[in-house]
Formats: structure tokens, sequence, C-alpha cells
């Protein structure tokens, strides 16, 4: 996955049970976090079968914003589509207008097949104008998986 080069990221493993999580983010002069940029990956092995199915994504990703419209601005739940190369997904937006000092105002969430594995993202800024949102969909387009047998 293409992502902006001035991103800095943390890749974090900690054991097999629990996915890998890459956070994404940029530090301002003062050191804040301006956005970050979770993501997940999540294999299509195990018990976890049929994870990149259009229903699953399209499932998880409902579930999980049904599961937070309630602290947002917004009433209802608009899932839109994301493409990449090799997949495709869902995402949502939603705002809380209520946000203190030093939280985040935007929340964008979804998930993405690429190839054999699920991207899951979550990202938090308080980017009015979405530039950061286009950029991470940009960059959700670039992604792809090679799975090591084909290597």
């Amino acid at each position: 996955m293409q992502v902006p080069r001035i991103w800095n990221y943390n890749f974090t493993k900690t054991d097999e049970n629990i996915p890998p999580l890459i956070t994404f983010y940029i530090l301002d002069k003062y050191k804040k976090e301006i956005f970050q940029l979770n993501m997940s990956v999540f294999t299509n092995t195990g018990y976890h079968k049929n994870i990149t199915s259009e229903e699953y994504v399209k499932n998880i990703v409902t579930e999980a914003g049904n599961k937070i419209i309630a602290y947002s601005d917004q009433t209802k739940l608009i899932l839109q589509t994301v493409e990449s190369k090799q997949g495709n997904g869902y995402f949502f937006d939603l705002t809380d207008s209520n946000a203190k000092q030093n939280e985040f105002k935007y929340l964008t969430q979804g998930a993405v097949s690429v190839n054999e594995v699920l991207l899951v993202f979550s990202l938090f800024s308080n980017d009015e104008k979405g530039i950061l949102r286009e950029a991470m969909l940009n960059s959700l387009n670039t992604a792809y998986h090679i799975n090591r047998k084909d290597i």
C-alpha cells in the first residue's frame, strides 16, 4: 500500500491470536497527533473463513457503525463503497461535534478486502475538508497482497 511519504507509522504484532496493527500518524510541532489511522490486518485462515466476501465485509462495517452511531451527530448510518485493485469494501463517516480539546471530531471507519486479507481501518482526524480521508482512500486503492506461496 502506498501512503504519503510524510506519514509516520508503527507496526505492532503481539502474538498469533491478535492481528497485526499498523498505525499511521503525523505529529505537529508540539508532538501531538494531527490524525491517526489504525489498520488491522486479518487473514482468511483458521476459524475466520470467508472474511473477504462482500457479505462479511458489509456486515462487520455495518455492525461497527451501529455500535457507535449513537455517540455521533448522525442519526443514520450511510455506507459507502471503497475499491482496491485486489478487492472492495465499505466505510462510513461519523462526526462528533462535542469532541473535547485533544479529541478527534471526524471518524472514517470501514474494511476492505485485499486478495486473501481483510484490512479494517479507522481514521481519526479534525480535518474538516476531508483531505486526510481522501489520502487514505487513495492509499487503500493501491493496497495489494502477495501470498508467500506465489513468490
